[in-house]
């Protein structure tokens, strides 16, 4: 059995507000500028780029909601929206643990043999596995492509990190064994 475990709650008031925030500026924006009588043609070259801002933080904000980690009996599998996927085979979860932390600096960050996912600047699980895995950061397009850096502790966040945590317990228990 699956167990997904969403991660979205914290971030959605704040994107909910910038999404707000954005679709005024672009009702203003195209306002404005009919009133200064700006030409159709930048006038709707600016509201198309204000309207793919709008959709660009719903995208995300649905993205989000809708691609949650999950925990099943064949791996762990970390996500950030379609920005990032990350699968770990059950049989490498050695322990697991909550841990919370509010100073995160980045959304992803790969240092020191560790994989940060963070919402709002905080994790809340830490997973340790028994061997390390290759993980790549996402690129821009622009960017030179990034190596693939080996970690062996993976921290990210949940909405629900106790009930994270008990379907982790179950990747970490042999079978048969009561899980702690």
């Amino acid at each position: 059995m699956r167990h997904a475990a969403g991660y979205s709650r914290e971030q959605t008031p704040t994107m909910a507000v910038l999404l707000s925030v954005l679709v005024l500026e672009t009702v203003a924006m195209d306002l404005l500028l009919r009133r200064f009588g700006l030409p159709d043609v930048p006038r709707l070259v600016i509201l198309a780029l204000d309207a793919a801002s709008v959709l660009g933080v719903l995208g995300l904000m649905v993205g989000c909601a809708r691609r949650p980690h999950t925990i099943g009996p064949d791996a762990l599998r970390l996500r950030y929206g379609r920005m990032f996927s990350l699968d770990v085979p059950a049989d490498l979860v050695v322990s697991a643990r909550i841990d919370r932390r509010y100073d995160e600096r980045r959304l992803l960050r790969l240092s020191d043999g560790e994989l940060v996912i963070a919402v709002s600047s905080q994790t809340n699980l830490v997973v340790d596995l028994r061997e390390p895995i290759e993980v790549s950061l996402p690129r821009r397009p622009w960017q030179a492509v990034r190596p693939a850096t080996a970690v062996r502790r993976l921290r990210f966040f949940a909405d629900d990190p106790a009930a994270a945590l008990r379907a982790l317990a179950a990747l970490t228990t042999p079978a048969g064994e009561p899980a702690p």
